[in-house]
């Protein structure tokens, strides 16, 4: 599977894919306010700075075929938001985990938040080398964790 950190440009052009994608496999655990911050992401947003650092980053995941796996959003290292969608064929095959790797690296820093009743997240996040740093009630209402890389 190839990563891949989408640029200015490329998310332009791939927005509307990648917005399909994502309510189709997003199976209802994405909040709508993280949705909402990818859509109305400007685009600059996802440029490095001179540190090679981003504010914002998109990361995809491409299988052998050219398909798209899996995907992932992080802003303000994962403090706005951050989420991880993989398509159910490619489900447990690493492929959540290299695109937290790739976010991280990229923003120096990401935090996400996994509700408790999503076991299958908190263990991409643990096989992506984060740690669970704290329990909160998130948006839902659920006992969440924070991890942090």
């Amino acid at each position: 599977m190839q990563v891949k950190l989408l640029t200015p440009t490329q998310w332009a052009s791939a927005k509307e894919k990648v917005t399909r994608f994502l309510y189709r496999y997003g199976d209802d655990r994405i909040t709508n306010a993280a949705l909402v911050e990818l859509r109305e992401l400007p685009a600059a947003q996802l440029a490095c700075s001179r540190s090679g650092e981003s504010p914002a980053a998109i990361a995809l995941a491409i299988s052998s075929s050219g398909k798209l796996a899996a995907c992932a959003f992080a802003a303000e290292g994962g403090e706005r938001a951050c989420f991880v969608v993989v398509a159910p064929e490619f489900r447990g095959q690493g492929a959540g985990s290299a695109l937290l790797k790739a976010l991280s690296q990229r923003m120096g820093s990401l935090s996400c938040t996994v509700a408790s009743d999503n076991p299958s997240s908190m263990a991409m996040c643990f096989r992506a080398g984060m740690k669970a740093v704290s329990l909160h009630t998130g948006p839902t209402g659920k006992p969440t964790l924070r991890f942090e890389s």
